[in-house]
């Protein structure tokens, strides 16, 4: 079996982090074996241990323990960032509760507005009744002469 074929086994990509780690797994393996092995001849030491190395049961281990190692780096990666990760979560939910109150006040600005906006007409209307009342007009008896039969 040649070397080149564990990395063809693994299905190394380079999308494919967990392969990618359980290569480098086979690659610290293999250098602690032929730093410990007996044999002088390195090329037939190295084609020892990638018949080894490819067992199905060996490729299955590399890749455990290339997720093992990718699981604790992520929930180190977590428990770092977790102060950072809490903090943006609070002030999303305080921005949100800010929204939702602005939204409510903006009811209550409406119906003020519509109060202010009632007595300004009513106001207006007053105004117009006075000023007719004091050019001498009598409103009340040209509508009573409207509701009159004609003669």
């Amino acid at each position: 079996m040649k070397e080149e074929s564990v990395y063809d086994i693994l299905g190394v990509d380079d999308g494919d982090i967990e392969a990618l780690t359980a290569y480098a797994l086979y690659e610290r393996h293999k250098k602690v074996w032929t730093l410990n092995s007996k044999v002088e001849d390195n090329s037939a030491n190295i084609e020892m241990f990638a018949e080894i190395a490819a067992t199905k049961d060996q490729i299955e281990r590399y890749r455990k323990d290339a997720r093992d190692i990718l699981i604790a780096f992520a929930n180190k990666t977590v428990e770092k960032e977790r102060p950072g990760i809490e903090r943006e979560a609070i002030v999303a939910r305080i921005e949100q509760a800010a929204t939702e109150v602005g939204n409510k006040t903006s009811v209550w600005k409406q119906i003020g507005f519509g109060i202010i906006a009632t007595a300004i007409n009513t106001l207006f209307l007053i105004i117009v009744a006075i000023g007719i009342q004091l050019m001498g007009v009598d409103i009340l008896n040209i509508l009573s002469s409207l509701s009159e039969p004609a003669s």
